[in-house]
């Protein structure tokens, strides 16, 4: 035994146990991705089978090392069904049964008293250097998730050096059987530390690599929650334009680009005439419906430069860069116009829209604030003046000069 402490089964050793307890603190860090639960297992059943071999190599008991060879093998197939699980493919349904068929026969034929310990070992070694073939294949060839790919690569290199490894085990193991070598203790034996030299250190960095994968995985959702949470905190739920805190933030920075650059800006407050009366008429779903086809309707007429925001209840605006007041009434009369002429269904109910719209000019305004209260002004004088109509605010009489 002592030569045990010394050997390289003790830093194998060292390194499951590093594996097992890493898996274990992933698994409980990211519980809801299907991977990490099948790594823990993975790594806690190999540490049990290296356990048993131990207890093989102490006592030259048959039953440890058919057990040990098993756990090992279990190990590293769930292993591979986590990899499977994390990339959402299944493992190939006759894996399992034909890997476990050949170890029972070769465990019974062994444990029977017919068998060699070099030629078990060369049929373990062969079904465990084997079994990660189609994960690495589906490691290297994947492209559904680009997020993971620098990890999912060292994912399948670590595992192609731990399949090679593990059958040049093999190989070794059945020209010992062939050659019917003697004995050698396995912490003396090149065949049996080429897996604790080469194959657990590879598959240590095979797990480093699902790490990755999983914490890229995270990430990149905890991006995506962000950007989700970003997109709800700016965006209108019933109609998803952009709500009125957001839309004033782009007021401002337009606002002041424009008076930075010496650039054309107007903007335009919508009101939908008679609204309250289609609720009452139809009811509140029928309105939600009219605000949404308004807002699609809008979004169709507008340019890609101009920014459309729900302001309140069925008030909208619509911020105009780079446009003059004579621009901004063609493009809002045309608007106007588009939606009188239009019918929309709601049932079997058929109903029109329209629309007063003010529309204010930076050049008659020094501040957001003001702009917006000027196209305020001009919607009012808009629907004062009989609705349906596009009112640009012009300064009061006294105001002129």
């Amino acid at each position: 035994m002592t030569q045990l402490y010394f050997s390289p089964i003790l830093l194998g050793i060292l390194l499951l146990v590093a594996i097992a307890l890493c898996a274990t603190a992933l698994y409980r860090m990211a519980p809801g991705e299907p991977g990490p639960g099948f790594w823990m297992a993975g790594s806690w059943t190999l540490i049990g089978g290296v356990a048993l071999f131990i207890g093989f190599i102490v006592t030259r008991s048959p039953l440890l090392n058919v057990l040990g060879n098993a756990a090992q093998l279990a190990g590293e197939a769930l292993f591979l069904i986590g990899i499977f699980r994390f990339m959402g493919r299944p493992l190939p349904w006759w894996t399992l049964p034909v890997s476990v068929g050949a170890m029972v026969i070769a465990n019974t034929h062994y444990w029977l008293g017919h068998g060699n310990s070099d030629l078990l070992m060369g049929i373990y070694s062969s079904i465990a250097g084997l079994l990660p073939v189609q994960a690495i294949w589906l490691l290297f060839r994947e492209r559904s998730d680009p997020d993971t790919r620098p990890a999912r690569l060292l994912v399948g290199a670590s595992l192609m050096v731990y399949s090679i490894t593990t059958l040049l085990r093999g190989t070794l193991s059945y020209l010992d059987w062939w050659h019917d070598a003697p004995y050698v203790q396995p912490y003396a034996s090149f065949t049996y530390l080429l897996s604790y030299n080469f194959a657990i250190p590879a598959l240590v960095l095979g797990f480093v690599g699902c790490s990755l994968m999983t914490t890229q995985r995270v990430l990149a959702r905890s991006r995506q929650m962000a950007a989700q949470l970003k997109e709800q905190a700016t965006r209108d739920p019933l109609t998803g334009t952009l709500n009125r805190r957001a839309f004033h933030q782009e007021l401002i920075a337009e606002v002041g680009r424009s008076q930075r650059y010496g650039r054309p800006l107007c903007l335009a407050m919508f009101d939908l005439d008679h609204f309250k009366q289609l609720n009452d008429e139809l009811g509140h779903l029928a309105g939600d419906q009219a605000l949404q086809n308004f807002c699609r309707l809008c979004e169709q007429q507008a340019r890609r430069t101009d920014i459309f925001a729900r302001f309140g209840g069925e008030e909208f605006v619509l911020l105009m860069p780079e446009t003059d007041a004579k621009q901004a009434q063609l493009l809002l009369e045309r608007i106007r116009q588009t939606l009188a002429e239009q019918q929309f269904l709601y049932l079997d109910q058929r109903y029109q829209l329209q629309v007063s719209i003010g529309v204010a000019d930076l050049a008659t305004s020094g501040s957001p604030d003001q702009l917006l209260r000027q196209a305020d002004l001009a919607l009012y004088q808009a629907k004062a003046s009989g609705r349906n109509r596009v009112q640009l605010w012009s300064p009061p009489a006294s105001m002129a000069y």
